[in-house]
């Protein structure tokens, strides 16, 4: 697996096999884990799901990280970091894909950098700033904690959580990559969907219960595609249905793949009765609908077309729905607290604020919520289960107190500022605001639902990251626009 070089060994063939890391590569590779996850489907009603899906992101992880460096890696990456519903239990651990693949690629990277292969990566503010905050949660998980052992275990997984954001900035270490990258991005999400509406059309249509949560909401159903539950996966579809938006209105040529990715996405992130990604996507809309109008870049002529088709493929699945689609936004406005969903998570806030100003500034330690918690009504919620903080903001408090959640502020505030940077560039401009526009998205919607601890989150920011950094590469600016 040597890579060809500038040199006189650049043949025809082996200028042929480099081009299959682009384009060519793609779509045979998703066309291969389109059958896989069919075959799996099949299967699984004999097996396990879990075993059976967590196999094929093994042998599909090594394969993919092992036959081509580093897009192969990436690939794999990013659809492990949408699995996280699939765990096997190892050695008392849950291990989901998203492991898995982590821990492969990053064997791997370190294999490659002993051997002299280094990626010329330019670390930024940013960068620095997470390995302190990761750095910070160990330190309150070693010697805040009511049980370091436990804290520094859940510090450990929050790690392998954040790790792809790294990985992301060595690998996509210049525009080729970051364009291959983004694309890869946009389709295994718009696959992702696809799976959650079939699951969604399936449940109504067969009764069957893939993809499904049967009883969440009723005899309806939760959807939930591969994400661990349906209101991640609403966060996770509002966030894309954003980034094809903005990429629809930002460039001439419409490919009908954007239309049917936004008419997926949209659906997706209706099916799953997620109260807060629906809120949240509905204010991210109008901001941008505001800018764009402001701006130019939404014109009626683009927009009247896209609201036809949207309007012509998702009023059907809303109105299967009814009822159900109703009940979830009367249940919040008329029951307020009565909902049960809903005096659950004020529940656990609020035992969770009380508990705060015991250790202010430095917290008891990663996952500690669950040690700590005396509340006997907030115990009898979660039963047997771990008790958990919904909202990213009061568990980063909480767990690692006020010099913790500055760090996390730090780091987002830094990649603003340098994308705000980059756009003025005008070098990939669409992409970094498509992006930021995204986890704007996610900043509204994990406010009850936290996303932050799931790697698809991570993965998201490290494209961000590398994207702006890249483009505030001087040396890399001055080739771009004599080349434009």
């Amino acid at each position: 697996m040597q890579q060809s070089s500038r040199g006189s060994d650049a043949s025809p063939a082996r200028i042929r096999m480099a081009s299959l890391t682009g384009s060519e590569i793609t779509p045979l590779l998703l066309l291969l884990c389109a059958a896989a996850i069919l075959a799996g489907l099949l299967l699984s009603v004999f097996v396990p799901p879990a075993y059976v899906f967590g196999v094929m992101a093994l042998i599909f992880g090594v394969v993919s990280v092992l036959v081509r460096w580093p897009y192969g890696a990436l690939l794999a990456m990013v659809i492990a970091s949408l699995m996280p519903r699939i765990t096997v239990g190892l050695g008392g651990w849950n291990v989901r894909p998203e492991h898995y693949v982590i821990g492969l690629v990053t064997v791997v990277l370190c294999v490659r950098w002993l051997k002299g292969e280094r990626s010329q990566i330019r670390w930024n503010v940013a960068d620095k700033l997470l390995i302190a905050y990761v750095a910070w949660i160990y330190i309150t998980s070693a010697f805040m904690s009511p049980d370091p052992k436990m804290t520094l275990r859940w510090a450990l997984l929050n790690n392998l959580v954040i790790l792809p954001y790294w990985l992301v900035r060595c690998l996509v270490s210049d525009e080729r990559k970051l364009r291959w990258m983004v694309k890869v991005f946009v389709l295994v999400g718009i696959t992702e969907c696809a799976y959650a509406v079939i699951s969604f059309v399936s449940r109504r249509l067969f009764g069957t219960s893939f993809g499904v949560e049967v009883g969440q909401y009723g005899a309806f159903g939760g959807t939930y595609g591969t994400q661990v539950e349906a209101n991640l996966l609403g966060s996770y579809a509002g966030c894309l249905a954003i980034i094809l938006l903005v990429l629809y209105f930002s460039t001439d040529r419409k490919p009908g793949w954007l239309f049917g990715g936004i008419v997926l996405a949209t659906a997706a992130l209706i099916v799953s009765l997620a109260r807060s990604a629906l809120i949240s996507f509905g204010f991210v809309s109008i901001v941008l609908l505001f800018l764009g109008v402001r701006r130019g870049f939404v014109r009626a002529r683009n927009l009247l077309p896209l609201g036809l088709t949207l309007a012509l493929f998702l009023v059907p699945i809303a109105a299967s729905g009814g009822k159900n689609f109703a009940e979830r936004f009367t249940n919040l406005s008329e029951q307020g607290i009565e909902d049960e969903t809903t005096m659950e998570r004020i529940l656990t806030l609020s035992a969770a604020i009380q508990d705060i100003p015991q250790h202010p500034l430095f917290g008891t330690g990663a996952g500690s919520f669950a040690l700590t918690l005396r509340d006997e009504m907030v115990l009898s919620i979660y039963g047997e289960f771990r008790p958990w903080i919904g909202n990213p903001v009061i568990r980063i408090l909480h767990d690692t107190g006020v010099l913790g959640l500055v760090l996390f502020g730090l780091v987002a505030v830094s990649i603003a500022k340098q994308a705000k940077h980059a756009i003025a560039y005008g070098t990939y401009r669409t992409e970094i605001i498509a992006l930021l526009a995204g986890c704007l998205v996610y900043a509204v919607a994990f406010m009850s639902a936290d996303g932050t601890m799931l790697a698809f989150f991570w993965v998201h920011l490290g494209i961000l990251a590398s994207a702006v950094v890249l483009m505030n590469n001087d040396s890399l600016n001055v080739v771009t626009r004599g080349e434009r």
